[in-house]
């Protein structure tokens, strides 16, 4: 899903991101209220995951959110996208967090 849709319906989607935690507060940093479940540890987690709106999943540039949107649509969630470009991609674009 394309980061500038993202941003303009932010409160619309759960946004998971499934980086380490460590890399929250990195460089790229975070998108505010994103969930944190990192990709290694999603199968055990995955009933945590809110699906009360559709969930955007978000990485550093977007391969690992590709197989956690996949994990997740193994485990019954359907309503899910992978953030296009993931946080490399928001931040060049110059989105807020």
């Amino acid at each position: 899903i394309a980061p500038e849709w993202v941003a303009q319906h932010r409160g619309e989607v759960h946004v998971l991101d499934v980086r380490a935690a460590a890399e929250l507060d990195g460089e790229l940093g975070h998108l505010a209220e994103a969930q944190l479940i990192p990709l290694d540890e999603l199968r055990e987690r995955v009933a945590e995951v809110a699906t009360d709106k559709p969930v955007v999943v978000v990485c550093q540039t977007g391969r690992r959110s590709a197989l956690a949107t996949a994990i997740l649509e193994k485990a019954g969630v359907t309503r899910i996208a992978n953030l296009a470009g993931g946080m490399v991609t928001w931040r060049d674009l110059g989105l807020p967090s």
